[in-house]
């Protein structure tokens, strides 16, 4: 059994071998679009962090290098403490090989002016306040070496002349960078040149607009493509953290992005199905082979789904929670009661509602104050209204931890379904509820307090006020 599963494997000959989400159908329309827009051109694939884009990505990816592309993978988050994001991007063209001699030769010549470039754009931005950029001992056209030398020691008088010697300092780049795709086909590779920037979103705000005017200033030459990972909403901050709050940032990043697509919501049972096979769950529940311990795999796998689509929690979230399983089944015997309903819902809240947890764990908080929560959450209208709010709903009043409470409120289920004057449908609640009590409190079958479970979960749940 795992405690930490490692990023999922994309293999280039089989792209969806692990294809958990049945992202397949997305990852080859995206695929056929990058080869029909050409370049240049910028995709955008928007969905919060923790939804599975890394993945997507590294799919999309092995999709195209499977089909000839050459791609090239950058995670900016990774290099984010760099002070020009230009250098980090430009270095990552390293990786690309091309199977010809002669192209492959010729590449990295193009790749070795376009780095003296860049290394000329990072330094005059670095230093131009102190005038000490130093360019004699660089192998580049004269021209580019005095334009460079002038902008950044300052000698440069007229601010039109400045912009023109920048102008050409940028236009080399662009120049250079053209030149060097266009040998992609002579290198045994499709004519396109595909770009993924993955985790922009998390990365320092500065550093992430200036990779996107980069972008936009540098690598705007035919036959590249750029697949930018987003979380919009999160890089809409970033632009506000920059510019002010007073900026319209969704206006200000479409000048940047010409295509934008909405990651469809995952198909989240068969991802925690995933999860209990990467983890090495399904091994430890094969061996609870007691006929009423059978069950558990499939109610914890519902319940926990159920709930985690109702808080909503992230792909990364439910992750962490199935970390917090594997440590509870450390501690349950194979042939002992799991508890898994009541074992999901806790750890649901321990990851979401820390406080109600709590509350739950000393006493404070009981059935009704869960049910209320769950009730108000986004999907949680129809957890408390079918069989599983019913099941969770009795199992929080079987274990409850305060015994005045619970016989109070197994006194009141009593009178509400006993009630002749009350409508059919008033009783009904009670009367179901009071049926599942007595199951999960029949003969030979010892409940165990809530406590006792929650501290499988968290050890501060044996902590009381």
């Amino acid at each position: 059994m795992a405690y930490r599963v490692s990023q999922i494997e994309v293999p280039v000959e089989n792209p969806f071998l692990h294809d958990a989400l049945e992202r397949r159908p997305l990852v080859e329309f995206l695929a056929g679009l990058i080869g029909r827009v050409g370049g240049p051109f910028v995709i955008a694939l928007d969905s919060p962090w923790g939804s599975g884009k890394t993945t997507l990505v590294h799919m999309l990816e092995s999709e195209l290098k499977r089909q000839d592309y050459q791609c090239v993978y950058f995670n900016a988050w990774q290099v984010d403490y760099v002070t020009d994001p230009l250098v980090a991007l430009v270095s990552s063209i390293d990786r690309v090989e091309l199977s010809g001699a002669a192209a492959a030769a010729t590449f990295k010549d193009h790749l070795k002016t376009i780095r003296r470039v860049t290394n000329l754009v990072a330094k005059r931005g670095a230093v131009a306040a102190a005038k000490a950029l130093t360019v004699g001992a660089l192998d580049i056209d004269e021209e580019i070496k005095k334009a460079a030398s002038e902008l950044a020691g300052g000698v440069v008088s007229d601010i039109v002349e400045a912009f023109h010697k920048e102008k050409a300092l940028l236009g080399k780049f662009r120049t250079e960078m053209e030149a060097a795709v266009a040998l992609l086909p002579s290198g045994g590779k499709k004519q396109t040149l595909v770009f993924f920037i993955d985790e922009l979103d998390r990365c320092r705000p500065t550093f992430a607009i200036e990779l996107l005017e980069r972008i936009k200033h540098l690598f705007d030459v035919a036959n590249i493509v750029f697949v930018l990972s987003i979380d919009k909403q999160q890089l809409e901050a970033s632009t506000a953290a920059v510019y002010g709050q007073g900026i319209n940032a969704r206006e200000y990043l479409r000048r940047f992005i010409d295509l934008e697509y909405g990651i469809p919501s995952a198909k989240t049972k068969r991802f925690t199905e995933s999860l209990f096979k990467r983890f090495g769950l399904d091994e430890i529940f094969a061996r609870r082979s007691h006929p009423e311990l059978r069950s558990d795999r499939s109610n914890f796998i519902n319940f926990f789904t159920s709930l985690a689509d109702a808080v909503p929690l992230s792909l990364r979230a439910r992750e962490r929670c199935i970390t917090r399983l594997c440590v509870v089944m450390d501690q349950t015997p194979d042939d002992h009661y799991l508890e898994p309903i009541l074992v999901a819902l806790l750890i649901v809240l321990r990851s979401n509602h820390p406080d109600l947890f709590r509350g739950l764990c000393v006493g404070h908080a009981g059935a009704k104050e869960v049910m209320a929560y769950l009730g108000a959450l986004p999907g949680g209208k129809k957890i408390v209204t079918d069989r599983a709010g019913l099941l969770i709903e009795a199992y929080l009043i079987a274990t409850d931890e305060d015994d005045v409470r619970k016989a109070a409120t197994a006194t009141e289920l009593k009178a509400l379904a006993n009630d002749e004057k009350a409508p059919d449908q008033s009783r009904n609640h009670p009367s179901e509820l009071l049926e599942m009590l007595q199951h999960i409190s029949r003969p030979l079958r010892d409940v165990p307090r809530l406590g006792f479970v929650a501290r499988k979960v968290d050890l501060s749940a044996g902590l009381k006020d």
